[in-house]
């Protein structure tokens, strides 16, 4: 049976015995996010085997994407060297929410493999929890050998959700691959870490809870949760050792043999990094197509991290440059049919990961001479640690992770100096930390005894508050007092000021005491309860232990609010117009505007554009109540609340809710009622990296001085041009035409003047073998006017090579062409790299054209030396 044929022999199965067929959810768990990954097919249902969701069934069957390749289940490292670990694959599983239990999850699990796929029994192994009689007593019941069921303790065959909740014991099925899979030791049996005993069915019998305070008490509606690897059943079905030798690898394998010209089975090291670059393009293709890019952060990092493994394992390999863009293409083909939306997105995909591998590859092949140097040094004096200084700089400025370098220095039977790379990453840390200034050149750190100060944020409701000062910080040092003309640092111990966080920036202010009178610039918050100010005072003195009166600029603070509400409806808009694909990668909310970045494929069109700005104002217009509510984290995900992955949440949140169509997660301000936003414009969309979008809008008085000051400028343009407001479009669009006309007949008069001067340096020119040589210097050229000078001297003489200089805005450019009769003696790029290397510049291109650059006090050196080349 193939992949295809097993995946559907499954789901169609249980299909056939009341399960309802449940699709793959997305890599990306909505309703977790503190799990990186989807790592198994019941954590989309993880709400319903606690009891807090309701589904329409109470059967189901799915086939669920999965990685491991980050948090705790972390498969990378066995990844290559071992058959059968993944960074992605498929969880085949059955799940019964409180309606059968173990005698019908085991009798489902037996039929199958017996009757369905047609398993040798003598071949099948079972596994149970040491205290699972019950379990045990089934699979004799269905015909398993007494000697063939083996008891385990809770490490193996116990499962638990977490520390605490639903739990219970397990029983697997593991097949015999036979002697010649596995590592040959006498000791081998079940549970050997060699690949000849394949675990391939997992089924899990949920029928306790584990209480916090470590109590296991019965479910009343026991459930089952089932996951088998579609992978390693293919493994089977098809006869292979291996999974990378089924269906489901192989035109992987065999396309990277043809990209690398080494043969898969020949030599074990090969196999690995093939196996590496194999599952590593089925990993990143995956990952990106549910919505991540490679970033430093959490998702995006395991992504970049997979892919730049797999970057090392093709330069071993002896692959150059990128290439696993192109094996991406054939993971789509492989799996189109099951996930179509591969197909649709590989673009995408590829065009994503071409843009990592260029970005490592800048770095990777100095990194890696650079690590080759040292360990080459390390071996010759009968050492085997790296030192930390070098495992810091691979980490830093080549991009190279840390679990990458470890697995590099155990192939070379080396150790990394941990110690001494977190030494040097904490140095690293602190240069941070004091190069953390605020505007007012004053650092955070060690301007207060941060233990015994505490502030209380009183800014979610009031704009002024009474505070006492507890600590005042000038120049970096303690200070009892700070008078007028002088700035620093001030802790209260109640403060209005929103700092700034979570995109948005911070209140600004008054600060008043009797004595004193002071601008509140900006403000940062330390900790929970730690508010940092920064004031300057312009009247009298603020002493420590005053009292004062703090208040918020309230129409600033409403602005700000305006554009972060309005960032909740454009994130809205953003999923309702171009796809639920599109997450928020980014924020900046400020009092005169707001930038939103977020992930998109493509370029927006002006209709896309149009129709997200239309929609925002419309929901402006219908002026929708904003509810803020203190939710515990949990439910408000259940309920819906979009929660940013990289964002870190307490157990209570803040639920930003605005009518029925969007609730977030959020810390900030936000106005009552949509229609205080007043209107919603869009000012700016453009790239910010690939796959990466930004959109710049502003709200409120600041779009009403924006289409003031237009509207301004276009009365002030129709004077100019002497016409009314509505006839200036047809007014500047007559002027245009004329200028272009005038241009074109400007340009074609100064192409006749140069052939003119052409055909003169023809006549004058040095030759040699009977080609002729032209160097000249023509003055306020652009490059693509040298280009046709050119493309006019190749025109005029077969046997001819041109070298044509020119300044613009003090750069010196540089063409370099041959004509058709020297084409085949010559190579324009290699000739023109090596002539201005001499003198400084760089330059190269292809056989019969090539352009560069040179300092502007070298071009007559330049023009002499070509001759030299001939």
């Amino acid at each position: 049976m193939t992949s295809r044929e097993i995946r559907s022999a499954f789901l169609r199965f249980f299909e056939e015995r009341g399960h309802v067929v449940v699709p793959s959810s997305s890599l990306v768990p909505d309703e977790d996010p503190t799990l990186l990954f989807v790592n198994a097919g019941m954590v989309q249902f993880k709400n319903v085997f606690l009891g807090v969701e309701k589904r329409p069934y109470n059967r189901a069957t799915s086939c669920q994407k999965c990685v491991r390749a980050g948090g705790k289940h972390n498969d990378l490292e066995n990844i290559g060297r071992t058959q059968r670990h993944h960074t992605f694959f498929e969880m085949l599983g059955n799940f019964s929410f409180g309606d059968y239990f173990k005698e019908e999850a085991i009798s489902f699990a037996f039929e199958f493999v017996r009757h369905v796929l047609s398993l040798d029994l003598s071949r099948m192994w079972i596994t149970v929890f040491e205290e699972d009689e019950e379990a045990e007593r089934i699979w004799k019941k269905m015909g398993i050998k007494a000697d063939r069921i083996l008891r385990f303790g809770e490490k193996d065959n116990f499962w638990a959700m977490g520390d605490f909740g639903p739990c219970g014991p397990c029983s697997e099925i593991v097949y015999d691959l036979g002697e010649d899979a596995g590592c040959g030791r006498p000791s081998c049996k079940v549970g050997c870490d060699c690949d000849r005993f394949l675990e391939i069915w997992n089924l899990v019998f949920m029928e306790f809870e584990r209480t916090k305070e470590g109590q296991i008490k019965r479910l009343p509606r026991p459930s089952i949760d089932t996951g088998m690897g579609l992978e390693r059943i293919t493994t089977i079905m098809e006869g292979k050792k291996s999974n990378y030798e089924t269906d489901l690898f192989l035109p992987l394998l065999r396309e990277i043999e043809r990209l690398s010209g080494r043969a898969y089975g020949e030599h074990e090291e090969t196999d690995v990094a093939m196996r590496v670059v194999a599952d590593h393009t089925r990993g990143a293709s995956f990952i990106i197509n549910d919505g991540v890019l490679p970033s430093k952060e959490q998702r995006g990092y395991v992504l970049r991290r997979i892919i730049r493994r797999s970057l090392r394992y093709g330069r071993k390999l002896g692959i150059k440059g990128p290439f696993l863009y192109r094996l991406s293409s054939v993971v789509c083909d492989l799996l189109e049919d099951v996930y179509p939306e591969l197909k649709q997105n590989h673009a995408f995909i590829a065009g994503v990961i071409k843009a990592e591998e260029e970005r490592f590859g800048e770095t990777l092949e100095a990194g890696m001479s650079l690590y080759e140097r040292v360990i080459e040094g390390i071996r010759g004096k009968g050492e085997r640690v790296i030192p930390g200084g070098l495992v810091y700089r691979l980490y830093d400025t080549y991009g190279f992770p840390i679990d990458l370098q470890e697995e590099m220095a155990r192939e070379d039977g080396l150790v990394l100096d941990v110690q001494g790379f977190e030494r040097e990453l904490s140095k690293q840390k602190e240069r941070s930390r004091a190069a953390l200034k605020m505007k007012g050149g004053i650092s955070p750190a060690g301007a207060a005894p941060l233990d015994t100060v505490r502030t209380s944020f009183t800014g979610y409701t009031d704009f002024e508050s009474e505070a006492e000062i507890l600590f005042i910080s000038k120049d970096g040092e303690a200070s009892s007092e700070i008078s007028a003309g002088e700035e620093g640092i001030l802790f209260f111990s109640k403060t209005p000021f929103y700092a700034e966080q979570g995109g948005q920036t911070s209140d600004r202010g008054v600060v008043r005491s009797q004595f004193g009178e002071g601008v509140v610039k900006e403000v940062r918050r330390i900790r929970e309860d730690l508010f940092l100010h920064l004031v300057q005072v312009h009247k009298g003195t603020l002493r420590k232990g005053d009292h004062v009166l703090l208040i918020v600029d309230k129409e600033r603070r409403l602005d700000v609010s305006r554009n972060h509400t309005a960032t909740h409806l454009l994130h809205f808009a953003l999923r309702q117009i171009l796809g639920k694909h599109v997450k928020q990668a980014g924020s900046s909310v400020e009092d005169t505007r707001l930038r939103f970045d977020f992930t998109h494929p493509s370029a927006l069109t002006e209709g896309e554009i149009r129709a997200i700005e239309d929609l925002v104002n419309e929901k402006i217009m219908e002026c929708h109540p904003v509810i803020v509510e203190e939710k515990l984290r949990e439910e408000a995900v259940r309920e819906g609340a979009i929660a940013l992955f990289e964002e870190r949440y307490g157990e209570r949140v803040r639920v930003v809710g605005i009518g029925d169509f969007s609730k977030e997660l959020c810390g900030g301000t936000h106005v009552r009622n949509t229609g205080q936003i007043g209107c919603f414009w869009i000012v700016e969309e453009g790239s910010l990296a690939y796959g990466v979008r930004r959109m710049v809008a502003v709200t409120g008085r600041y779009a009403i001085r924006r289409a003031r000051k237009m509207g301004d400028d276009l009365r002030e343009m129709a004077q100019l041009l002497n016409v009314d407001v509505e006839r200036l479009k047809e007014r500047v669009a007559g002027l245009k035409e004329e200028l272009d006309r005038k241009t074109e007949a400007l340009l074609d008069l100064k192409m006749k003047l140069l052939r003119v001067e052409v055909e003169a340096a023809l006549r004058r020119s040095f030759t040699k073998d009977g080609t002729k040589v032209v160097a000249l210097y023509l003055d306020g050229l652009s490059l693509e006017e040298l280009r046709r000078v050119a493309d006019m001297a190749r025109e005029l003489e077969r046997n001819v090579i041109v070298l044509l200089a020119s300044e613009e805005e003090r750069k010196a450019k540089v063409v370099l062409a041959l004509g058709h009769g020297v084409k085949d003696r010559y190579h324009a790029g290699n000739m023109l790299r090596g002539l201005l290397e001499r003198y400084g510049g760089k330059g190269g291109g292809g056989p019969t054209l090539a352009q560069g650059g040179v300092p502007s006090d070298r071009v007559a050196q330049v023009l002499e030396g070509i001759k030299e080349m001939v």
